[in-house]
């Protein structure tokens, strides 16, 4: 708010002071005061009014003859005097002139902000005089309608916001939904997918400019791929730029993942760029993410607003993150087609040999997924382990020692039937008989869950089987039980479901040879599909379809002929589709939503029975009765 010019700019000290000391001036000049329209006082070194002028007597509705050498705390609230006396203090005592907005509240109660002018002024004798001026700003009822109206812009401003930024998220997250289903990621000309990325990313961040950059080879430079511009609606490539031209800039890219630039021009990692690139573009902000493909960085998506600069958020970081996985995932399988083209070219070996290293590929994937899930399940088995080991093994002595102890009661209570009082009052305070009587079933009930947990120790142990890295004969439905019982907390009955029931039909079957961890997977694939569809074909029936046919997983086991045994697992589920049933093996294929499925589970499931065991899997089902997969192995492995 511009400031008004004191009405006693035009009084210098010596104008002032000439007139003070002779009576008739003093009066003239107080008559000239009174006539000004703003409030004026005068204070002494003790803060005490020595003048103060009519417009001043009617702000705070008192009579000049009550003021004069009173000070503020005869008249204000403490807070507000406190505030006054500080601010006059710092005149007195450093001769600067003070300007500042307070509140005031007069004999009526009346708030109002106040603009007040101070200066130290001196007369001939050396004595220090505080002279004020006050303007009037607004009155309570005005800062009330003031902090509302700041209260409600600012809520404007939080609602808007927020809508802004449910805009940009619906934005990106049309832009991702729009890159997922779209079949131009697919084409086999690799621009058209790059250049489709670029338009999609360009729309969701509603950005000028939006480009990919690789890098050359040696890794000397970058080079643009494409670049979209969304004004002129056109596609570009070829520019390079180099490391040793711009090394601020390429050594951000080895140490960030996004490059989030609000200014361009003041940012130590791009102002190398301005006189070459954003300045003659007049690129005013940028936001770069680094492509990351199998363990480096092969180049950089950079997003350029023009104009004005450009504060990033944390979900356009995020949006930009989601597009360098897309350029990723195209690029790799460019790659990938291109590899696939030119041994398409060799001999029929070398296309063997190419299959056997994918599922190898894949497979070990898997295995280093289920090796880390196996060492942690036996890391936390060997830390259960042994403090139960320790009660278990103590419980026994422990029992003893109570036996002992209990006998010698009843010893003393046969020989002493008539103990002292105060015995006696301890007996019955502590219930001595019920004592006597439940603390061996105590015992006992701690002997039953110790020995539960070494149940449950054992078998996370048999399904881990961390040390069986070569083939060894192991108990079949050792493992087979040990995995449903990793899953019961899935199969076992809640307050608002029923639960799965297991049948289990076992053979009577030797010492299977056999990678025992590997299959345990297989179990547990199979198992959980078919949990998972049992799940969801109860959440479409009612509570009496469902106590009617309740959901069943029945295992059974036999040996089918003297070198090999037979696991069934059947479900009553929905069964499969014949279409999807013919592709339930492939890599990668999966029917369910995204992020709860990969695809890989039963492929790799087929791999460990096929080519690690020599056996076979085959699934059998059709829609609506259910599905059951055979897995027949031989005894011994060749």
């Amino acid at each position: 708010m511009p400031r008004r010019k004191s009405v006693l700019a035009g009084f210098s000290k010596m104008a002032f002071f000439h007139f003070v000391p002779q009576k008739s001036s003093q009066t003239f000049l107080w008559s000239i005061l009174n006539t000004i329209t703003d409030p004026i006082f005068v204070k002494d070194r003790q803060h005490r009014w020595v003048f103060v002028n009519d417009a001043f007597c009617q702000l705070i509705g008192y009579e000049q003859a009550t003021l004069i050498g009173k000070s503020d705390y005869d008249f204000f609230y403490k807070t507000e005097a406190d505030i006054f006396w500080e601010r006059d203090e710092f005149v007195f005592t450093t001769g600067l002139t003070d300007e500042n907005e307070e509140l005031i509240t007069n004999c009526q109660g009346e708030t109002h902000i106040i603009y007040t002018k101070k200066s130290l002024l001196s007369d001939e004798e050396g004595n220090s005089f505080l002279v004020g001026s006050v303007r009037m700003i607004a009155s309570k009822d005005k800062i009330e309608t003031t902090l509302l109206r700041e209260t409600i812009n600012k809520l404007e401003q939080e609602i808007y916001e927020r809508q802004e930024t449910e805009k940009r998220f619906r934005r990106h997250s049309n832009s991702l939904q729009q890159l997922v289903q779209s079949e131009k990621l697919q084409h086999d000309d690799f621009q058209i997918a790059i250049q489709y990325i670029t338009e999609v990313a360009s729309l969701g961040l509603d950005v000028a400019r939006v480009s990919v950059w690789l890098y050359t080879e040696k890794s000397l430079g970058i080079q643009c791929f494409d670049l979209y511009e969304q004004e002129k609606n056109c596609h570009s490539d070829g520019l390079e730029l180099f490391v040793c031209d711009f090394p601020k800039y390429f050594q951000a890219l080895k140490e960030e993942q996004i490059i989030a630039v609000a200014d361009v021009y003041t940012d130590p990692r791009t102002s190398e760029f301005s006189t070459t690139y954003t300045t003659p573009l007049g690129i005013g902000a940028m936001l770069d993410a680094r492509i990351w493909s199998r363990g480096e960085v092969i180049g950089v998506v950079c997003c350029e607003h023009l104009g004005t600069q450009r504060q990033w958020t944390l979900e356009e970081e995020s949006f930009i993150g989601s597009i360098t996985d897309f350029v990723r995932l195209v690029i790799e399988s460019r790659d990938r087609k291109n590899a696939e083209a030119a041994l398409r070219q060799q001999t029929q070996q070398l296309e063997e040999t190419l299959k056997e290293l994918q599922r190898t590929q894949t497979q070990m994937i898997q295995s280093e997924k289920m090796s880390s899930l196996g060492q942690l399940v036996a890391g936390v088995a060997h830390e259960i382990n042994n403090p139960v080991n320790f009660i278990y093994g103590n419980i026994t002595p422990a029992n003893n020692y109570i036996h002992d102890l209990l006998n010698l009661i009843n010893l003393y209570q046969e020989h002493y039937p008539y103990p002292v009082d105060v015995i006696r009052e301890e007996i019955t305070a502590i219930d001595l008989e019920f004592l006597m009587t439940d603390l061996p079933k105590l015992l006992s009930s701690m002997k039953i869950g110790a020995d539960r947990i070494r149940q449950i120790v054992l078998s996370l142990r048999n399904f881990s089987r961390l040390d069986e890295a070569e083939y060894k004969a192991v108990d079949i439905h050792e493992g087979i039980d040990s995995t449903l019982l990793i899953l019961e907390n899935r199969l076992k009955a809640k307050p608002d479901y029923p639960g799965i029931k297991i049948i289990k039909e076992y053979g009577k079957l030797p010492l299977i040879e056999c990678y025992a961890g590997q299959l345990n997977q297989v179990f547990m694939n199979i198992l959980t599909n078919a949990i998972d569809t049992l799940e969801e074909r109860d959440e479409q029936r009612t509570p009496q379809e469902i106590q009617a046919s309740p959901s069943k997983i029945r295992i059974s086991t036999e040996i089918v002929n003297p070198n090999q045994i037979a696991i069934k697992i059947t479900d009553n589920g929905l069964g499969i589709p014949e279409d999807i049933k013919q592709r339930i093996f492939d890599p990668f294929f999966t029917t369910k939503p995204i992020g709860k499925g990969t695809g890989m589970g039963m492929s790799i499931s087929y791999q460990i029975v096929t080519e690690n065991h020599h056996g076979t899997i085959d699934c059998i089902s059709f829609p609506g009765d259910g599905t059951e997969f055979v897995i027949i192995i031989p005894l011994r492995q060749p």
